[in-house]
Protein backbone atom coordinates (compact mmCIF):
# COMPACT_ATOMS: atom_id res chain seq x y z
CA UNK A 1 0.00 0.00 0.00
CA UNK A 2 1.41 3.20 -1.12
CA UNK A 3 2.59 5.64 2.34
CA UNK A 4 0.37 8.60 2.76
CA UNK A 5 0.58 11.22 -0.17
CA UNK A 6 -2.09 13.86 -0.66
CA UNK A 7 -0.77 15.93 -3.52
CA UNK A 8 -4.18 17.89 -3.90
CA UNK A 9 -4.91 17.75 0.13
CA UNK A 10 -1.19 18.35 1.07
CA UNK A 11 0.68 21.86 2.53
CA UNK A 12 -0.55 22.91 -0.85
CA UNK A 13 -3.84 24.16 0.68
CA UNK A 14 -1.52 26.48 2.16
CA UNK A 15 1.62 26.65 -0.70
CA UNK A 16 -0.93 27.06 -3.46
CA UNK A 17 -3.16 29.87 -1.61
CA UNK A 18 0.18 31.84 -0.64
CA UNK A 19 1.47 31.76 -3.66
CA UNK A 20 -2.22 33.12 -5.22
CA UNK A 21 -4.43 30.02 -6.40
CA UNK A 22 -7.41 30.98 -7.14
CA UNK A 23 -9.24 28.57 -5.16
CA UNK A 24 -9.25 30.35 -2.03
CA UNK A 25 -12.79 30.72 -0.25
CA UNK A 26 -13.23 32.44 2.69
CA UNK A 27 -16.02 31.62 5.50
CA UNK A 28 -19.06 33.82 5.09
CA UNK A 29 -22.28 34.55 6.30
CA UNK A 30 -24.33 36.77 4.67
CA UNK A 31 -21.96 38.28 2.40
CA UNK A 32 -19.92 39.29 5.35
CA UNK A 33 -16.73 38.14 6.61
CA UNK A 34 -16.66 35.22 10.04
CA UNK A 35 -13.55 35.68 11.74
CA UNK A 36 -13.79 31.93 13.86
CA UNK A 37 -11.91 31.28 17.14
CA UNK A 38 -8.72 28.39 16.07
CA UNK A 39 -8.52 26.41 19.73
CA UNK A 40 -5.50 24.05 20.38
CA UNK A 41 -6.64 20.14 19.98
CA UNK A 42 -5.34 17.55 21.21
CA UNK A 43 -4.98 13.76 20.17
CA UNK A 44 -3.42 10.61 21.57
CA UNK A 45 0.08 11.28 19.59
CA UNK A 46 -0.98 14.87 18.32
CA UNK A 47 -1.46 18.68 19.76
CA UNK A 48 -2.60 20.64 16.59
CA UNK A 49 -1.78 24.23 17.31
CA UNK A 50 -1.08 26.85 14.87
CA UNK A 51 1.87 26.92 12.79
CA UNK A 52 4.28 30.06 13.87
CA UNK A 53 7.82 31.50 12.80
CA UNK A 54 10.04 29.53 15.09
CA UNK A 55 8.63 26.33 13.27
CA UNK A 56 10.37 27.30 10.38
CA UNK A 57 12.97 24.40 10.46
CA UNK A 58 10.66 21.64 11.03
CA UNK A 59 8.66 23.09 8.23
CA UNK A 60 11.51 22.98 5.70
CA UNK A 61 11.80 19.16 6.59
CA UNK A 62 8.67 18.69 4.93
CA UNK A 63 10.87 19.32 1.37
CA UNK A 64 13.35 17.02 1.59
CA UNK A 65 15.79 17.72 -1.41
CA UNK A 66 14.47 20.57 -2.47
CA UNK A 67 16.34 23.48 -2.62
CA UNK A 68 13.31 25.78 -2.79
CA UNK A 69 12.70 23.99 0.23
CA UNK A 70 13.30 27.07 3.15
CA UNK A 71 11.80 29.57 0.89
CA UNK A 72 8.57 27.06 0.40
CA UNK A 73 8.48 26.49 4.47
CA UNK A 74 8.27 30.44 4.68
CA UNK A 75 6.02 30.88 2.26
CA UNK A 76 4.10 28.53 4.17
CA UNK A 77 4.30 29.79 7.30
CA UNK A 78 3.44 33.46 5.94
CA UNK A 79 0.20 31.99 4.27
CA UNK A 80 -0.69 30.78 8.09
CA UNK A 81 -0.54 34.07 9.82
CA UNK A 82 -2.47 35.86 7.12
CA UNK A 83 -4.77 33.39 7.66
CA UNK A 84 -5.12 33.63 11.40
CA UNK A 85 -5.70 37.35 11.11
CA UNK A 86 -8.01 37.40 8.54
CA UNK A 87 -10.19 34.11 8.92
CA UNK A 88 -9.50 33.35 12.80
CA UNK A 89 -8.12 29.94 11.42
CA UNK A 90 -5.83 28.27 9.13
CA UNK A 91 -3.35 25.13 9.49
CA UNK A 92 -3.22 23.29 11.89
CA UNK A 93 0.19 21.99 12.50
CA UNK A 94 0.71 18.13 13.54
CA UNK A 95 3.19 18.66 16.64
CA UNK A 96 4.30 15.04 17.82
CA UNK A 97 3.87 14.83 21.54
CA UNK A 98 6.73 12.63 22.08
CA UNK A 99 9.63 14.67 20.12
CA UNK A 100 7.97 18.04 19.21
CA UNK A 101 8.25 18.21 15.81
CA UNK A 102 5.97 19.49 13.43
CA UNK A 103 5.40 16.99 10.84
CA UNK A 104 2.81 17.63 9.05
CA UNK A 105 -0.54 19.78 8.81
CA UNK A 106 -4.62 19.69 8.29
CA UNK A 107 -7.53 22.05 8.60
CA UNK A 108 -11.05 23.06 6.86
CA UNK A 109 -9.75 25.43 4.48
CA UNK A 110 -13.21 25.53 2.60
CA UNK A 111 -16.42 26.74 5.21
CA UNK A 112 -20.05 27.94 4.02
CA UNK A 113 -21.23 28.24 7.51
CA UNK A 114 -24.72 29.10 5.81
CA UNK A 115 -24.99 25.81 4.17
CA UNK A 116 -23.47 24.06 7.33
CA UNK A 117 -20.21 22.52 4.86
CA UNK A 118 -17.04 22.19 5.45
CA UNK A 119 -13.78 20.65 3.64
CA UNK A 120 -10.93 18.89 5.58
CA UNK A 121 -7.32 18.11 4.11
CA UNK A 122 -4.30 17.69 5.29
CA UNK A 123 -0.42 16.67 4.74
CA UNK A 124 2.05 14.94 6.29
CA UNK A 125 5.96 14.68 5.81
CA UNK A 126 7.65 12.21 4.05
CA UNK A 127 10.11 10.88 7.18
CA UNK A 128 6.58 10.26 9.19
CA UNK A 129 4.20 8.74 6.54
CA UNK A 130 2.83 5.61 7.01
CA UNK A 131 2.08 5.77 11.01
CA UNK A 132 -1.61 6.78 10.93
CA UNK A 133 -1.16 10.34 11.73
CA UNK A 134 -3.62 11.82 9.20
CA UNK A 135 -6.90 9.60 9.81
CA UNK A 136 -5.73 10.65 14.07
CA UNK A 137 -5.52 13.87 13.24
CA UNK A 138 -8.40 14.66 10.69
CA UNK A 139 -10.81 12.85 13.16
CA UNK A 140 -9.86 15.35 15.55
CA UNK A 141 -11.20 18.26 12.79
CA UNK A 142 -14.05 16.60 12.40
CA UNK A 143 -14.93 16.43 15.97
CA UNK A 144 -14.29 19.98 16.23
CA UNK A 145 -15.92 20.82 12.44
CA UNK A 146 -19.57 19.13 13.82
CA UNK A 147 -19.25 19.95 17.30
CA UNK A 148 -17.93 23.39 17.72
CA UNK A 149 -18.76 25.20 14.48
CA UNK A 150 -22.23 23.27 13.42
CA UNK A 151 -21.32 22.32 10.51
CA UNK A 152 -23.33 18.77 8.73
CA UNK A 153 -21.67 17.76 6.15
CA UNK A 154 -17.91 17.62 5.71
CA UNK A 155 -15.63 16.15 2.42
CA UNK A 156 -12.43 15.81 1.30
CA UNK A 157 -11.02 14.80 -2.36
CA UNK A 158 -7.97 13.14 -3.70
CA UNK A 159 -7.09 11.78 -7.35
CA UNK A 160 -8.27 8.79 -8.36
CA UNK A 161 -4.82 7.16 -8.16
CA UNK A 162 -4.11 8.54 -4.55
CA UNK A 163 -4.83 5.32 -2.57
CA UNK A 164 -3.53 6.03 0.42
CA UNK A 165 -5.35 9.56 0.73
CA UNK A 166 -8.42 7.66 0.07
CA UNK A 167 -7.40 4.84 2.65
CA UNK A 168 -7.06 8.11 5.38
CA UNK A 169 -10.63 9.18 4.07
CA UNK A 170 -12.13 5.80 4.52
CA UNK A 171 -10.42 5.94 8.22
CA UNK A 172 -12.08 9.05 8.80
CA UNK A 173 -15.21 7.39 8.56
CA UNK A 174 -16.41 8.89 5.03
CA UNK A 175 -18.06 7.10 1.88
CA UNK A 176 -17.41 7.92 -1.76
CA UNK A 177 -19.73 10.20 -3.01
CA UNK A 178 -18.60 11.33 -6.77
CA UNK A 179 -16.22 11.63 -9.27
CA UNK A 180 -15.92 15.08 -10.03
CA UNK A 181 -14.24 18.14 -12.59
CA UNK A 182 -10.85 19.22 -10.43
CA UNK A 183 -11.24 22.91 -10.13
CA UNK A 184 -9.23 24.71 -10.68
CA UNK A 185 -7.35 22.43 -13.45
CA UNK A 186 -3.80 22.03 -12.21
CA UNK A 187 -1.29 21.42 -14.96
CA UNK A 188 0.24 17.68 -14.56
CA UNK A 189 -2.34 16.99 -12.20
CA UNK A 190 -5.26 14.55 -12.68
CA UNK A 191 -8.62 16.23 -14.60
CA UNK A 192 -10.77 13.96 -12.03
CA UNK A 193 -11.21 14.06 -8.38
CA UNK A 194 -12.63 11.50 -6.00
CA UNK A 195 -14.96 13.38 -3.36
CA UNK A 196 -15.48 11.60 0.01
CA UNK A 197 -17.71 12.97 2.03
CA UNK A 198 -19.32 12.05 6.45
CA UNK A 199 -22.47 13.52 7.53
CA UNK A 200 -23.18 14.54 10.85
CA UNK A 201 -26.06 12.58 11.58
CA UNK A 202 -23.85 9.75 10.87
CA UNK A 203 -21.74 10.32 13.26
CA UNK A 204 -21.61 10.31 17.44
CA UNK A 205 -21.35 13.81 17.47
CA UNK A 206 -23.74 16.70 17.84
CA UNK A 207 -23.13 20.24 18.06
CA UNK A 208 -23.67 20.18 21.95
CA UNK A 209 -20.83 17.50 22.03
CA UNK A 210 -23.85 15.00 23.02
CA UNK A 211 -24.55 11.67 20.97
CA UNK A 212 -27.71 12.46 18.26
CA UNK A 213 -30.63 10.63 18.78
Amino acid sequence: MPQENTHDLSPYWSIRLALGSPIRRFLRKDQEQVKLDMPVLETARLVLRPIVPSDLNDVSAWFPGDPDGAAKAQNLIDFCAAEYCVRGIGPWGMQLRATRKLLGNCGLPHLDVRKRWGEVNYFVAPQARGQGLAPEATIELLRFGFRDLGLTRIQARCDPENWSSERVMQKMGMTFESLVDRRPPVKGASAKQKVYTILRETTNTAPDGSTPT
